[in-house]
């Protein structure tokens, strides 16, 4: 018996080891200030045995030798230039669009948007030649513009899969989360407010009709909820002198990936995110998406709304037209 036990234990062990599966993550700005943050996070992921890193700032190969002093088994690797951008994609489960420039009152917002558009176009035209097609989740804001506007780049380019587009809006939920379990003196963890509509504070819905746990909340104290959700992005700035959230927008990256890996990996998933999707009155919407190994399927729904949301629903799904419509033509003019 003990001999047939010696036996079987490097066949158990292989047999283990066959079912461990591993991935391959590209963040494609991974030099900006959110970039670096979501590869420092992901560097020591488990299942992503590679983690490649590409811009084009000059301080991109700073960057890389800094994350190639966090001890981890994954294997890294630096791109630094355009020209590099297909190797850097190639075989890529999952790429992750952190370029661009953050908004800052310094700068303009049309050359905050001509800045970030310039990246999104380079950025797509290139992974849409990527076979297999991979996850890719975009953080360039705005979302509500660019996610669009790169549909239509990748179309025209290559073999494009619209439900493995993300425009990741994770940060939404995260405040609603945190900020509704301070309203309410509660453990952040144990709360949930789902948000939908799209990713911008124009357009973002948290639904406190839908909230776990239900709270008594007054509907004055609600519209000012929700009015804070939305101005969350420039108090922050404010906050910060001048500079745009970057570290809890990385760590809805992060919760974006583990979903992905999830979801890889054959296990039911979610994601907040903005995507393709016809069933609300517009070309594109955000809210939570179960996602399978090929990608989006249904996103979630729900039922007795309040008047408030629904005006705010309406209100959002105008908008959300708008910016869909700008996004292509400035595909158009360019």
């Amino acid at each position: 018996m003990l001999i047939a036990k010696k036996f079987l234990r490097p066949q158990i062990a292989h047999i283990l080891t066959s079912f461990v599966r591993s991935y391959k993550v590209t963040i494609v700005g991974g030099a900006s200030e959110i970039g670096q943050t979501v590869g420092l996070m992901l560097r020591a992921q488990p299942s992503i045995t590679k983690l490649n890193i590409h811009d084009t700032l000059n301080q991109t190969q700073g960057v890389i030798l800094d994350l190639s002093h966090i001890p981890a088994e994954s294997i890294l690797k630096g791109f630094s230039g355009e020209e590099t951008l297909e190797r850097a994609l190639k075989d890529s489960d999952i790429v992750l669009a952190t370029g661009g420039v953050p908004r800052a009152p310094s700068a303009s917002k049309k050359s905050w948007l001509e800045n970030n558009t310039a990246f999104i176009k380079m950025f797509s035209s290139k992974i849409a030649k990527v076979n297999p097609f991979p996850f890719v989740g975009i953080l360039t804001e705005p979302i509500n513009i660019l996610v669009p506007m790169s549909a239509e780049i990748m179309r025209n380019h290559g073999d494009y899969d619209p439900k493995k587009l993300f425009g990741i809006a994770t940060i939404d939920h995260l405040r609603a989360q945190s900020l509704y379990a301070l309203e309410n003196n509660l453990n952040p963890r144990n709360c949930m407010v789902p948000v939908i509509g799209g990713r911008s504070g124009k357009t973002a819905i948290p639904l406190i009709s839908q909230a776990k746990p239900a709270c008594p909340m007054t509907e004055k104290s609600i519209q000012e909820f929700t009015s804070r959700i939305r101005k969350c992005d420039e108090n922050i700035m404010d906050a910060k002198r001048g500079y745009s959230a970057t570290l809890s927008v990385a760590y809805g990256a992060l919760m974006f990936t583990r979903s992905v890996l999830e979801a890889l990996d054959g296990r039911p998933a979610k994601v907040a995110a903005y995507v393709e999707n016809n069933d609300f009155g517009t070309n594109y919407f955000s809210g939570i998406v179960n996602i399978n190994s090929n990608g989006a399927a249904e996103m979630q729904r729900y039922t007795d709304l309040s008047k408030f949301e629904c005006h705010l629903l309406e209100r959002s799904i105008e908008q959300i037209r708008k910016d869909v419509i700008k996004g292509k033509k400035i595909l158009e003019l360019a």
